[in-house]
C-alpha cells in the first residue's frame, strides 16, 4: 500500500505457502519501488522485469485539442479489452477483472477513450488520484492507430484532470525496452526517475 511499509519476509512467505496450496505454479508481484523489494527477495523472489519510473510536476502541461477524448461508457469496456489485447504482449494483458482493478485502485479514476472511424474505440487510458499524487495507470492504442497524436491526447487529458483534481505530482512507468511509450512521456513532461522499478516473480515449486 502507497506510504505503508512493506509486507514482512515471513508475511510474504505465507502468502506464496498458501498459493501453492492452491495450485498455483508462480506468482508476480506489482510495480515495486527499490525499497519495497528487500523482503520479496528474501522470500525469494527474482527480478522478472525492470520498469522506468517517470514523474511530472503538472506544472506545464502539453496541448490538449477539445474533443480528442471522451469519457468512456459502459458499452466500451468490450472495445477497451480488445485495444489492451492487441497493444500489450500476453504478460501485460488486462482481462476484465485486471481491468476492473485498475479502475478501483485508487480513491478516483478517471477511464477516457480515442476514437476513429464510425466511433470505434482505438485507445484509451486510465488516470486516478490518491492525496496529491496522480497516477497514470493504464494507457494503449491500437498498434495501426499508434504515432497519430492519440496517445499524446490521452495523456494531456489525464495530465489535465489530475491537476484538477488537486495533484501535484503524476507518475507513470514503462518497461526499459518501449521506447515508443518512454517517447510519449518525455515528449509530454515526465522525467526519468533515477530509482526505476521492478516486477518480481517466483516458481512455487
Amino acid at each position: 500500500m502507497p506510504d505503508a511499509q512493506p509486507p514482512s519476509r515471513d508475511f510474504i512467505q505465507r502468502c506464496a505457502d498458501r498459493l501453492a496450496s492452491q495450485g498455483y505454479a508462480s506468482v508476480v508481484t506489482p510495480a515495486l519501488a527499490p525499497a519495497e523489494q528487500r523482503p520479496f527477495l528474501l522470500a525469494g523472489f527474482d527480478t522478472h522485469e525492470r520498469l522506468h519510473l517517470l514523474a511530472h510536476d503538472l506544472l506545464e502541461l502539453p496541448p490538449y485539442r477539445r474533443g480528442a477524448t471522451r469519457r468512456a461508457r459502459r458499452s466500451d469496456k468490450r472495445a477497451v479489452l480488445a485495444v489492451d489485447e492487441a497493444a500489450f504482449s500476453s504478460f501485460w494483458r488486462l482481462d476484465r477483472a485486471g481491468l476492473q482493478e485498475a479502475l478501483e485502485a485508487v480513491p478516483l479514476t478517471r477511464l477516457r477513450v480515442t476514437t476513429a472511424g464510425r466511433g470505434a474505440v482505438v485507445g484509451y487510458a486510465i488516470a486516478g488520484t490518491a492525496a496529491r499524487q496522480g497516477y497514470l495507470q493504464r494507457l494503449a492504442v491500437s498498434p495501426e492507430q499508434q504515432h497519430g497524436g492519440r496517445g499524446q491526447a490521452l495523456v494531456a487529458d489525464a495530465l489535465r484532470w489530475m491537476r484538477r483534481r488537486g495533484a501535484a505530482r503524476a507518475v507513470v512507468n514503462t518497461q526499459l525496452g518501449n521506447e515508443a511509450a518512454l517517447s510519449l512521456y518525455t515528449r509530454a513532461g515526465f522525467r526519468i526517475q533515477p530509482a526505476g522499478l521492478a516486477v518480481l516473480r517466483r516458481e512455487l515449486d
